[in-house]
């Protein structure tokens, strides 16, 4: 909701229409505002933040350099202090300069991506690199501006054989104990809020996309249940008996899981369970279930952030 304020003769915006306009989570902009003072919205009457088209600019240019892999340190500092200047540079030099402050500000071993450390099968990179990113942000915008992306990466160079099955699996054997522990740490619920069951169909078994999902949603509050990889479609249909879920979320990350994948969201929605999909997949999965009319089947979009708010707030509403 946006509320004139006639002493500045502008719109001013709440916070929850900020976070819209910017595409971040309310969460991320009150840690940007608490840790990096990249802007200072008012007040109104009732003592509710209100955001300014000058707050909602400098925040939309730190949310795209956030994107494209700068530190929200720097992104601030850049945003506030730089965003006229950067606006006015010309597209290759702004991305010159980019790439500069990041080579500059993140000194090491010559494997600076998961790819080049699976090739040259170095965990210690693999381990470096994941202490440094989660470091510098939210777990939701280090997975969906730089983990999953390289993620992809890693999954193109073993294909064409730059990188071994070896150097695969460490990466993957890595970063899924790092998103275990994350989702061990996001906490147990409270007993009161929307269940969620995730997991994969019988047969897949790329899991780090749909684990990740499942510690973002954690970590907005809601309880998951997380069923893991290659699970029957006798298993899955006997949890959600047992459980009576709010809500299914099933991952679909390669071309082979799709046919699994839409059996289960028809067992599933014949039972009116609520069906989430996500992964590279998803949207074919949802054309084929198109048949299904009515039924609760809803495609996540591709970024976990948006994905797990956007899947709270419609549980939350149901239930009220």
């Amino acid at each position: 909701m946006s509320h004139p304020c006639p002493r500045l003769g502008r719109e001013m915006y709440t916070i929850k229409h900020a976070s819209e306009m910017v595409g971040v989570p309310v969460a991320t902009l009150r840690a940007w505002q608490r840790r990096y003072r990249v802007v200072n919205p008012g007040r109104s009457d009732a003592g509710y933040r209100l955001y300014g088209n000058g707050d909602i600019a400098v925040l939309r240019h730190m949310q795209a350099l956030v994107a494209s892999g700068w530190s929200p340190k720097e992104a601030s500092k850049a945003a506030v202090s730089g965003e006229a200047r950067l606006a006015r540079m010309p597209a290759g030099l702004w991305q010159d300069e980019r790439r500069t402050s990041r080579s500059t500000s993140r000194p090491g071993s010559a494997a600076t991506d998961l790819v080049a450390a699976a090739a040259a099968l170095d965990p210690s990179a693999v381990s470096r690199m994941l202490d440094e990113h989660f470091a510098t942000s939210s777990f939701e915008q280090i997975v969906d501006s730089w983990l999953l992306p390289e993620l992809e990466h890693l999954g193109r160079a073993w294909a064409d054989g730059r990188v071994t099955v070896a150097g695969e699996h460490m990466v993957a054997a890595a970063v899924e104990r790092r998103l275990s522990a994350a989702f061990d740490a996001a906490g147990q619920d409270s007993g009161r809020s929307p269940l969620l069951l995730t997991g994969l169909p019988s047969g897949s078994r790329h899991e780090l996309g749909i684990l990740s999902f499942a510690t973002a949603a954690r970590r907005q509050g809601l309880a998951v249940l997380h069923m893991g990889t290659d699970l029957p479609l006798a298993d899955w249909l006997s949890a959600v008996q047992r459980q009576r879920p709010d809500a299914v979320v099933l991952g679909v990350p390669t071309p082979t899981d799709v046919v699994p994948a839409v059996e289960l969201v028809r067992r599933l929605s014949s039972r009116q369970t609520l069906v989430a999909l996500g992964g590279q997949q998803q949207e074919v999965v949802m054309e084929a279930a198109g048949s299904l009319g009515d039924r609760p089947v809803v495609a996540l979009g591709h970024s976990i952030t948006h994905a797990a708010s956007d899947l709270r707030e419609r549980l939350t509403q149901a239930l009220t």
